[in-house]
């Protein structure tokens, strides 16, 4: 029977296992199959949009060629020196007044809309592959060079049968183009080329198509895709690491559980085998009382059968072995008094207690042994009649169950313990959840004190900023304070000489105030300039840099260190212009740092503003030798400078990393070039 009971345990085990490892894979492939939907869904919609934008152009330069067109033919043409570029056009000699000659003496061609249009899509070709390609046909060309080719003469068919525009992508010479062609509709003033030809107002007598490489659009397209493509794969490994733990977990919970399960059936299968046995035995009693005599007198039960005077009839020998008293000893007083006080009300009314089958039920109860030890005893009872139908009394059988209630007693004690377990991991849990709640709480507190230092140090910064601007100020003031002072000294003399006339006074007065404004002017940009931004804005790079020049200015004039500008005016970034200006503010220090303490002949800072995909990006290079290999790695770092204490604080580099890369999400690097160090700044 056991061995039957671990083999159902072990299949119940195996069963489940195999049941959790088929949803496992059931959600991977359905994870799988989601992703790769979501993915090819983002691939077609990228491959519209390809094919939108590229119709979008080529739509927006056959609108241009259609209007320049229209207003030629409004005007009937337009005349225009006849040269060997624009000879007079044979293909328009039946039209009068083609050539005409001005008071001058000058000589005009007209040119009609088509020969103007062709003239200029020959230009566009000459500057820019970016334009595309232009060409005027029709199915009826003046000129052979207007001929279609195959698409295009497919493509003015289908407009004598209705069609208003025809798009396809195509590869031409080994690249692929947008290829986009509106019919021409022949209007009044076109009669007076094409009447000729027998076109009549309305009829479609030729289109205009425009060739748009999109090459450049699909290799943006490529990033978009590869990007996409890393977003869902990181996502589908992300779900497959966490449906892979989940699996794991459940599969260890159901272990668990299906261990505990089992070590209860276990012990089920115990009690219900013990209760068989005793109906067993019950039922083997009730065949025969001679069969019960010879069974109970060998039976390790107490057996005994008690007559309504509660004298007893029959007393099993094995009443010693249980209760340690001999048959002989027994009767109705000793069977009263060996029950334990808290079992007699229970013992003494229990016959009235039927099951559904008419069956006293039985009874669990304890009693005293002689020696005083207490055993636990399963009390079955029936009440016994004579032939006649009268009561005669009780036949009862007592087992000795008291290893199985030691045994309930004890997986009593394991629930019990297994709930203090469970209940003690419940509180565990709590307690690190409550940790991690601190712990977070911590790093938070840390990072504001990080960030809180950042702070002290871009002030510390700005401090150590302004007494540099506070030199470069002295430069700035020093020869507007000098003329000032000559202006004073020449009206003394003047007015000493009595040789001033008023209008003259008033000419001075006017040059020295305009010099004081312009001293005034330059505290206003010193403040302005060290006023904290509250909120990112967008700003031009090329403002930032002629303000940083402007302060710096003075002091590398006085040191003959030239500043060379390669400017892009439509550059710009998103973030603190204030914080910015003062990043370049302290590059461009170092660099006239550098170049006086080395003494270069002939110093150079040049600086040059860009974008590169789709950011700005600004660099500064100069030719004072360089930073050295040996500290490169550690010129961001804070504090670290190789100047005097008192000529630098070795927190302005620092300073600009950090409101570069976290201030405004970007990057500042540095690196050394052939004759000196080229720092770069991306936003």
């Amino acid at each position: 029977m056991y061995s039957s009971q671990a083999t159902t345990i072990t299949v119940g085990d195996s069963f489940l296992s195999r049941r959790i490892r088929l949803f496992t894979w059931i959600l991977i492939v359905c994870w799988t199959l989601l992703i790769s939907s979501s993915w090819f869904w983002n691939l077609r919609a990228e491959r519209k949009m390809l094919h939108k934008v590229a119709l979008a152009e080529a739509q927006a330069v056959i609108e241009r060629d259609a209007l320049y067109r229209r207003w030629g033919s409004a005007h009937g043409g337009v005349y225009v020196p006849a040269t060997p570029q624009s000879p007079p056009n044979p293909y328009l000699s039946h039209i009068p007044e083609r050539d005409i000659v001005t008071p001058s003496g000058k000589q005009l061609t007209l040119i009609n809309p088509a020969y103007m249009t062709r003239q200029v899509n020959e230009l566009s070709k000459e500057g820019s592959v970016f334009l595309g390609r232009a060409h005027i046909t029709s199915l009826k060309p003046l000129r052979p060079e207007n001929a279609p080719d195959p698409w295009e003469a497919n493509a003015l068919r289908s407009f004598e049968s209705g069609a208003h525009e025809v798009s396809a992508i195509v590869t031409m010479d080994g690249k692929p183009f947008m290829r986009l062609m509106r019919p021409f509709a022949t209007d009044k003033p076109c009669l007076k080329c094409h009447a000729a030809q027998g076109y009549t107002v309305g009829s479609v007598r030729g289109g205009i198509s425009v060739s748009i490489p999109i090459q450049p659009l699909i290799d943006a397209s490529r990033g978009q895709i590869f990007g996409s493509l890393v977003f869902h794969g990181t996502i589908w490994l992300l779900g497959l690491g966490m449906t892979g733990l989940g699996s794991r977990q459940l599969s260890r919970s159901a272990r668990a559980q299906r261990q505990v399960e089992n070590e209860l059936h276990h012990q089920n299968l115990q009690l219900e085998g013990e209760i068989a046995e005793r109906q067993m035995a019950q039922e083997s009693l009730l065949e025969s009382e001679a069969h019960l005599r010879i069974v109970a007198d060998y039976s390790s039960n107490w057996e005994y059968w008690r007559l309504p005077d509660d004298s007893f009839v029959y007393m099993s020998p094995s009443v010693a072995m249980l209760t340690g008293y001999t048959p002989q000893e027994f009767d109705a007083d000793l069977l009263k008094t060996i029950i334990h006080p808290d079992d007699r009300e229970l013992f003494l009314h229990h016959a009235h207690d039927m099951g559904s089958n008419g069956q006293i039920q039985p009874i669990e109860i304890r009693i005293v042994r002689k020696d005083g030890d207490v055993r636990w005893i399963s009390h079955v009872c029936q009440q016994v009649f004579t032939q006649d139908g009268l009561p005669w009394g009780w036949r009862a059988s007592n087992q000795d169950i008291t290893g199985r209630k030691q045994m309930e007693h004890e997986l009593f004690e394991q629930t019990e313990q297994l709930e203090d377990e469970v209940a003690e991991r419940e509180s565990i849990q709590t307690e690190l959840e409550r940790l991690n709640r601190s712990l977070e709480e911590q790093i938070d507190l840390a990072v504001a004190d990080l960030r809180h230092k950042d702070q002290t140090l871009i002030q510390q910064g700005r401090l150590a900023a302004m007494g540099e601007m506070i030199n470069n100020i002295a430069h700035q003031w020093r020869q507007p304070l000098n003329n000032v002072g000559l202006i004073i000294q020449n009206l003394q003399f003047s007015y000493d000489d009595g040789t001033i006339t008023h209008n003259e006074f008033d000419r001075e007065i006017a040059k020295a105030m305009e010099v004081i404004m312009h001293m005034s002017r330059t505290i206003d940009d010193f403040r302005n300039f060290f006023r904290e931004d509250k909120q990112k804005g967008g700003f031009l790079v090329s403002t930032a840099v002629h303000h940083a020049l402007d302060f710096i200015s003075a002091t590398l004039s006085s040191h003959d260190i030239q500043v060379e500008l390669d400017d892009d005016k439509e550059v710009s970034a998103i973030g603190y212009q204030n914080e910015y200006a003062q990043v370049l503010l302290n590059i461009l220090s170092n660099a006239r740092g550098a170049c006086i303490e080395r003494c270069v002949t002939a110093p150079r800072i040049l600086i040059r503003i860009t974008s590169e995909n789709g950011h700005s990006v600004v660099y500064i290079r100069d030719n004072c030798g360089g930073i050295a290999d040996e500290i490169m790695p550690k010129i961001f770092d804070p504090y670290f400078t190789t100047r005097a204490p008192d000529k630098g604080t070795g927190i302005g580099l620092y300073m600009s990393k950090v409101i570069i890369e976290q201030n405004m999400e970007g990057h500042l690097t540095a690196r050394n070039t052939e004759d000196g160090a080229e720092f770069r700044i991306e936003v």
